[in-house]
């Protein structure tokens, strides 16, 4: 498989000033993920990956580009529980033949990968959506290593919501952006799929 082996994409000069990619980065990411500026659902569909627990490693791409059924592997790949998957990300998803689905999987199956396809409405469906957008909106907040220890041993006694998470480890900042913070961070999970984040989402150990 062919991976990045540096810590962000290499990108050639341009003739004329042309607008660079932004980087995606968190702690499963193997590299820092180039996502074009117009491609916001791709890096929606990035933060969400980052937070789905199933998810281990997201890493990048370079090629190659397959003509016969025309396709580039390059592009971002989620290592998963139950395998690794070349990612695609759609406004709307594409309709193909069951021939054409089957030559694309032999063709992928030959790299080592599956596709996972992502549409629009997959993304923003909820509340796991609006939960990933307020956690990343709070990514890199400060928690001290005080609050980090606090708030570790009180999830060493099991799942519990963030209130109550809050009342045992009495930490100094504000729990709920700190949880969020620290989810992002892979140090810890919240439930995003069953109702709005608030204090009786639940939080999880790593």
């Amino acid at each position: 498989m062919h991976m990045i082996a540096m810590s962000t994409a290499q990108f050639p000069k341009a003739r004329y000033p042309v607008a660079r990619p932004l980087l995606f980065t968190s702690c499963k990411c193997r590299v820092a993920i180039p996502t074009p500026v117009y491609d916001v659902l791709l890096r929606y569909a990035l933060e969400l990956a980052s937070l789905d627990p199933s998810v281990r490693e997201i890493c990048y791409r370079m090629g190659p580009q397959i003509e016969c059924p025309p396709i580039s592997l390059a592009g971002v790949v989620l290592r998963r529980e139950d395998g690794t998957f070349l990612l695609r990300v759609h406004q709307t998803r594409p309709e193909r033949s069951d021939e054409e689905d089957a030559r694309l999987n032999f063709v992928l199956e030959q790299h080592g990968l599956r596709l996972l396809e992502w549409d629009r409405k997959d993304i923003h469906r909820e509340p796991r959506f609006s939960n990933s957008r307020t956690i990343w909106s709070h990514a890199g907040r400060h928690v001290s290593l005080i609050d980090r220890l606090k708030l570790a041993v009180s999830l060493e006694q099991g799942p519990q919501t963030i209130h109550e998470l809050e009342e045992r480890s009495r930490p100094a900042c504000d729990v709920f952006a700190a949880v969020c913070s620290l989810a992002c961070e892979n140090l810890l999970r919240l439930n995003l799929e069953d109702a709005q984040l608030g204090p009786q989402t639940i939080v999880l150990g790593p």
